[in-house]
């Protein structure tokens, strides 16, 4: 009796015992680790420093105007190279107001809590260029004069962090809205964010080359210069550009008419992205489009 009575003593200890160690374990698992930020923020003590902060702690993004090399050109392709002018500290507040102004406010917060990209760079303005073996080819978009934005995986880059913005705006902004939509759904895309809607896939070619025309329902014509080969993203941010360059009226007179849309799949490919970003996500990108 003796020896039993010891035993159950002695199991009942090393079971508390194992007990009170997995218990000293899950406490220890629940304790969150601080993950460091990537980046330091602010980067300045100006007004708007305080507006990135609170950006960066709503989504979880950093708005960057001082900026390496590396930060600008990861995950660009090789044969397209991007350089950019450092922004202009006077005009950062206002390019930061245009961008919400002219981009984000067309959002509803949930599309914005999905889609918005890791970094946001700021720079005064952005050259593009493509390589033609090893070496720098055709400018495609020298400074300002085209687009002024650039997209990758992880990145959106603003390159009108100067007073040219305010210069070119009376005439040229829809315009710039039209390739700063276009920039920031080919991030998201690029990302996972939002997905290319299958409707579009389906109309789209099934390989794409730099001879396909707007009977193949491209409404941009491929730029054949260096290894630059048109893509279904390629395609698809095209008609999210015009669509949010234009209004109905006149995308009717130009990409819509039939005379021009021969084939159809204009048409077809356009409703497609219109009901897509509306259906899913309570969009309307021709309002956009609609807005002066």
């Amino acid at each position: 009796m003796t020896t039993v009575f010891l035993r159950n003593i002695m199991f009942t200890g090393l079971t508390l015992l194992l007990l009170t160690f997995i218990s000293c374990r899950k406490e220890a698992a629940i304790i969150p680790e601080k993950v460091p930020d990537f980046y330091q923020l602010p980067q300045g003590n100006q007004s708007y420093d305080d507006s990135i902060v609170a950006f960066h702690q709503k989504y979880n993004a950093y708005i960057l105007y001082k900026f390496s090399t590396f930060d600008l050109t990861y995950n660009y392709t090789n044969y397209l190279q991007v350089k950019s002018g450092p922004a202009n500290p006077a005009w950062i507040k206002y390019t930061l107001e245009y961008f919400k102004s002219e981009c984000l406010n067309f959002y509803p917060e949930s599309f914005l809590q999905k889609t918005m990209p890791f970094k946001i760079l700021l720079a005064a303005y952005l050259d593009s260029f493509y390589r033609v073996g090893g070496t720098i080819g055709n400018v495609i978009d020298a400074g300002r004069t085209k687009t002024g934005f650039c997209a990758t995986r992880g990145t959106l880059t603003i390159g009108w962090a100067d007073s040219t913005l305010a210069a070119v705006l009376p005439t040229r902004r829809k315009e710039l809205r039209g390739y700063m939509h276009r920039s920031y759904m080919e991030q998201s895309i690029s990302a996972g964010g939002i997905q290319i809607p299958q409707e579009f896939k389906k109309l789209s070619p099934e390989t794409y080359s730099n001879s396909l025309t707007a009977r193949d329902g491209l409404i941009e014509v491929p730029q054949n210069v260096g290894a630059f080969q048109p893509t279904l993203l390629w395609d698809f941010v095209c008609y999210v550009n015009a669509i949010t360059s234009h209004t109905k009226a006149e995308l009717d007179a130009t990409i819509l008419k039939p005379s021009y849309d021969v084939s159809g799949l204009i048409q077809l490919k356009y409703a497609a992205v219109i009901n897509f970003y509306r259906d899913k996500y309570g969009v309307d990108l021709q309002a956009i489009g609609e807005h002066p």
